[in-house]
């Protein structure tokens, strides 16, 4: 976190910071630090892709389909669990809005992919590049066209918003607008250079004394901080949520280990889930 701090010039301070190990090949950094002279809280899941654990896209119910359905994360994650994956922990996904031509349908942000089948193709507003599982257990975040030259080979893909840092170095230009320019909640990834290691960052917002969320060109130089080589933003706001697997007398469940702003927690159309290869 110290590096982090270090190349961001709002963060006046890391006031509390706590690692440990989930499982093996799932490390959690728990961080509370002063960012604009306000309290802000993050959580990142480093994932290692070499150990016994690779990420794949959650759904409602576990379909092999999108839209007609919305569930919290941690119902997606118990629904997979209940499939047959062995799930260690889960965030939400891409950015989803309400079909306005028919109600109760729900539109993608952009790709989604689960277990090798493309559930959804169509390309929403700068959903221009994507994550993805690739079949040799890589994984990667890429132009949507780079995406489509390895489309043979994945296993598991989500479209993003703004791309953060491409190959190493942080992006200059984005969309200036309320998303990127306010204090929100977020939900991003980033990928390492050798395409083996996996951060997901959940870090909350919209609670003055508790967490106020970031900017998001403060985000990329966080991302660079972090030793990301590639970054992509998720969905993020109300979304933003992570939950862990608990087992308690062999019952297993899924709790929450963020505090979303949305009370009760708000519903997604799609999650990452980092399960047992």
């Amino acid at each position: 976190m110290q590096n982090i701090a270090d190349n961001v010039p709002y963060i006046q301070s890391v006031d509390k910071e706590d690692t440990y190990q989930l499982v093996d090949g799932i490390n959690i950094v728990d961080v509370t630090f002063t960012y604009c002279r306000k309290p802000t809280r993050m959580l990142i899941a480093e994932i290692d892709l070499t150990k016994d654990v690779t990420i794949s896209v959650s759904t409602p119910d576990n379909l092999d389909e999108v839209g007609s359905k919305l569930q919290t994360v941690a119902e997606q994650a118990m629904c997979a669990e209940e499939a047959g994956k062995h799930v260690y922990l889960a965030t939400n996904g891409d950015y989803f809005s309400e079909s306005t031509t028919t109600a109760g349908t729900w539109i993608p942000g952009g790709l989604v992919y689960k277990d090798g089948k493309a559930l959804w193709t169509t390309l929403g507003y700068e959903a221009d590049h994507a994550f993805y599982i690739l079949k040799d257990g890589t994984a990667h975040i890429s132009t949507v066209e780079e995406f489509k030259e390895n489309e043979a080979n994945v296993m598991s893909a989500l479209s993003g918003w703004q791309r953060m840092m491409i190959d190493g170095e942080p992006v200059k230009k984005f969309s200036v607008n309320d998303n990127a320019m306010e204090f929100h909640p977020r939900t991003f990834v980033g990928v390492s250079r050798d395409n083996l290691k996996v951060q997901l960052f959940v870090l909350d917002g919209r609670q003055p004394n508790y967490s106020n969320g970031m900017r998001l060109e403060d985000l990329i130089l966080l991302c660079q901080g972090a030793g990301c080589y590639q970054a992509l933003n998720l969905d993020g706001g109300g979304s933003t949520t992570m939950v862990k697997r608990t087992e308690t007398g062999g019952q297993v469940s899924f709790e929450l280990m963020n505090t979303p702003s949305d009370n009760p927690v708000r519903e997604v159309l799609n999650g990452l889930v980092v399960i047992k290869k």
